[in-house]
């Protein structure tokens, strides 16, 4: 698959390097001339140095040959202009931009489709949503839907009062069976384990499970978790993640403050939102906080576009007692200490980028992808008559390596999958794939077996 990606900040160099990781071809524009000498040091990719909305440019990085084309730069004119020019000149490609300015907020489907772009990523907006979710559930520290919200990934810590603790997984049968909780990863330490049944539970791992979305509070208690949802959120930083989720605080009726030190964006926030708490001042003041009770805030959200600020304000808000600690985080290498550090939810607007893109890049009939800490995905597909997927029981399908079968939806019911378990042409089935064997199942919903 040839892939042209236009710009070479974090977002694309990220994007570019899991691409190349999975053995795609990619080539990558720049304007910068010293980002490009780096990126041709760093990255198994053709790089080339112009504005990526310049046709001359464009002919170089062989548009027209493209199966899809990715604009990630700074400039939302360049991604707007360089996404339209594919769909002139590469017709067959594949089309997203990343929009940041709510002057370009074209989010509409009627609209893109007149531009000829396929998808239109707004990381801000990605973000805020990313937040409302986790916060939906106490306790949780990731969340995803699947089967359009029928059913739901969700990743949280076990507690020490955990019930599981050090039982074998086989044990847990009888909760599956109702669709209440099955563990489809485990994170320890930071290490990724795909776990089998006689994997264990310990105090302190981060556990992943899927469960029916009506269940999502027991499997939470089941993990040690009682808390009850936000009611009062503290939110740093009041740019447009800040604004988009304070917004979207406001509609589920929870009261939020929000924390912006720029009188300008105080002023913003103020006739954009309904019922605003706003305070002009820094999230990092200890008086501050303690002045406007942070320890009696459900959870704290630090959002603004300095990862130091974020990560300092999450933990002193976390230090003077506030339950939650949520921080947004922009830089690669700053996200495998954070959670370390004490800060119970890191979101990274790149990673979610990447996310809304996956099920555009996957072969076979894709209708959902996300990453999972870049370790693993999930992959929710449509079961192809000519896939080796259907017609057999599970327990006979030769799955590849490092890949568990979750979840299946058959019209509008949620079918518990098991070694007898058939799946028929037009399920949708929910996956875990390890990093290492994405590209084997990339080839294993696409056609048969033995076709290669």
């Amino acid at each position: 698959m040839s892939i042209l990606i236009i710009g070479g900040g974090e977002i694309g160099t990220f994007i570019a390097d899991r691409l190349i990781r999975e053995g795609k071809e990619v080539v990558l524009v720049e304007k910068d001339e010293r980002v490009v000498d780096e990126l041709k040091e760093e990255l198994d990719a053709k790089v080339i140095c112009g504005n990526g909305a310049a046709p001359r440019v464009l002919r170089e990085a062989e548009l027209g040959k493209a199966e899809m084309v990715v604009a990630v730069t700074d400039s939302d004119e360049v991604n707007l202009l360089a996404t339209m020019l594919a769909g002139m000149e590469a017709p067959q490609a594949v089309r997203i931009a990343r929009i940041r300015s709510r002057e370009f907020d074209i989010e509409g489907e009627s609209l893109q489709h007149d531009l000829r772009i396929n998808l239109v990523i707004n990381p801000d907006k990605v973000a805020a949503r990313a937040i409302l979710r986790v916060l939906e559930i106490p306790g949780a520290i990731d969340l995803m839907d699947f089967f359009d919200g029928k059913v739901k990934l969700v990743g949280a810590s076990a507690q020490k009062t955990c019930p599981l603790i050090n039982r074998p997984l086989k044990d847990l049968t009888r909760l599956w069976e109702d669709g209440r909780f099955l563990v489809a990863a485990v994170f320890r330490h930071g290490e990724f384990i795909l776990p089998a049944g006689e994997s264990k539970i310990h105090p302190g791992d981060v556990v992943y499970f899927v469960s029916q979305s009506e269940h999502v509070p027991d499997g939470m208690k089941l993990l040690g978790h009682r808390g009850e949802k936000a009611h009062d959120v503290m939110v740093a930083g009041g740019g447009f993640v800040g604004l988009n989720l304070a917004a979207g605080l406001e509609k589920k009726g929870i009261n939020v403050k929000v924390v912006e030190q720029d009188p300008r964006l105080c002023s913003v926030l103020s006739r954009s939102l309904s019922r605003p708490v706003i305070l002009n001042a820094t999230a990092t003041d200890q008086d501050f906080l303690k002045e406007e009770n942070i320890s009696g805030m459900d959870a704290f959200v630090a959002v603004t576009r300095d990862d130091e600020e974020n990560i300092l304000s999450a933990l002193l808000a976390k230090r003077l007692g506030c339950q939650l600690a949520v921080a947004l985080s922009h830089k690669a290498g700053y996200l495998p200490i954070i959670s370390s550090l004490g800060i119970d939810v890191v979101l990274s607007p790149r990673q979610l980028t990447i996310d809304g893109i996956l099920h555009f890049i996957r072969k076979g009939k894709v209708l959902q992808a996300s990453s999972l800490r870049d370790e693993a995905e999930i992959i929710e597909v449509e079961a192809l008559e000519t896939t080796d997927l259907v017609g057999k029981p599970i327990k006979d399908v030769k799955l590849p390596k490092g890949v568990l079968i979750l979840s299946v939806k058959r019209k509008e019911t949620i079918v518990v999958p098991w070694g007898d378990t058939v799946i028929e042409p037009g399920d949708r089935v929910l996956m875990l794939a390890g990093r290492n064997a994405v590209p084997k199942v990339e080839k294993f919903i696409t056609v048969k077996l033995e076709y290669f």
